[in-house]
């Protein structure tokens, strides 16, 4: 019984508390409430540093009412938590529900435990370090849709048409996205205020004035903003993908799919592969290259998040390379490949359609 009750350890430098740190993090995509985070904590504090070294057992047997006490529950919310995260995957019980939880140490050592096992929690670290990613990701993407949420207000109102106005505030009738937490309805918001913009937008440009103000203000050609405009047109006017997450998984560097392989347990939950897993794993990548967020984000601007994660995905394969098509440097042939690819389109679908020549051929060269 005891060996079925070890673990294979947390990743390498990664202490208890941090771990905890990235389930805390981690909670929503995790799918935990405020009461479990509360649970774990206690859980974890009744342990010590040395029960997470590889083949070690890691588990508390704290009785239910000293729990409930530590972690401010009653009994009865314990059980429900410690019965949910069971569920879940997260524990596991080697104490009867009745029976009088125990254990001991030998030497620092458990030699023994009759309660709440932890392996199932350390066996999925790597998911959990995925899933705090993505929360890190989703509060800075949130961030950047609150404050093009704003500017949207701003500009359709500007257009001095009181059905645009409408049509604004009936999307968000307090014109506020900071009292919007959800990170999905965030992004139904920005997109349905786009479409408002760009539909009343287009009457204006076609002269459609009778509910404008009588004096309109004066265009505005500075380079910015004609920069922006026709980033937004390329946008709109790029193409789909012709290639699905599967194969793009497959032609990924050695780097890169162990970067989707997480994200595909995290967030796919091994179902079938998603884009979002694809981009998530491509920003992490872009990262390890020493590309910056800013830059990234820019190119999932002009491009969108699909091609720009296919032009990393070919760029960071490219590089390990040996014939006329290798790069030196991934970082900079992924620069250079997205603008040609705003200025001129094609380019993804021709390296793309090259790549998968390439290694198809060395497969039949097998």
């Amino acid at each position: 019984m005891t060996q079925h009750l070890t673990h294979g350890g947390l990743p390498d430098g990664m202490t208890r508390w941090q771990f905890f740190g990235l389930i805390k993090k981690a909670r929503r995509q995790l799918g935990l409430s405020n009461g479990a985070v509360s649970y774990l904590e206690v859980a974890i504090s009744n342990t010590m540093d040395e029960d997470y070294v590889a083949g070690r057992i890691c588990g508390f047997w704290t009785s239910v009412t000293k729990t409930a006490s530590q972690a401010g529950l009653d009994r009865r919310q314990v059980a429900r938590i410690e019965g949910s995260l069971i569920e879940q995957g997260f524990l596991a019980k080697s104490a009867s529900d009745h029976s009088r939880r125990g254990g001991y140490r030998r030497g620092g050592r458990i030699g023994h435990e009759f309660g709440i096992n932890l392996a199932p929690l350390i066996a999925r670290a790597a998911e959990i370090q995925a899933a705090a990613r993505m929360a890190t990701f989703e509060e800075e993407e949130a961030e950047r849709l609150r404050a093009r949420i704003r500017k949207l207000f701003g500009d359709i109102r500007r257009l001095c048409l009181d059905v645009a106005t409408e049509a604004a505030e009936d999307i968000l009738p307090n014109r506020r996205p900071s009292t919007i937490q959800s990170f999905e309805r965030l992004k139904q918001v920005a997109e349905a205020l786009e479409a408002v913009w760009e539909d009343f937008s287009a009457e204006v440009s076609r002269g459609e004035k009778s509910h404008q103000c009588d004096i309109s203000p004066a265009l505005n050609t500075s380079k910015e903003n004609i920069n922006k405009t026709c980033r937004a047109e390329k946008r709109r006017d790029a193409q789909p993908v012709r290639t699905t997450p599967a194969q793009v998984a497959l032609l990924a560097s050695k780097p890169l799919q162990e970067l989707i392989e997480v994200y595909w347990n995290a967030l796919d939950k091994r179902g079938p592969l998603s884009w979002r897993t694809i981009q998530m794993a491509a920003r992490d990548r872009a990262d390890q290259l020493g590309i910056r967020s800013g830059v990234w984000q820019r190119q999932c601007g002009m491009l969108g998040e699909e091609r720009t994660a296919l032009c990393l995905m070919i760029a960071d394969r490219n590089s390990e390379r040996l014939d006329g098509y290798r790069v030196r440097d991934a970082a900079a042939a992924f620069i250079g490949m997205a603008r040609s690819e705003a200025r001129q389109g094609a380019v993804i679908d021709s390296l793309l359609g090259e790549l998968i020549g390439n290694v198809g051929g060395q497969r039949n060269d097998a």
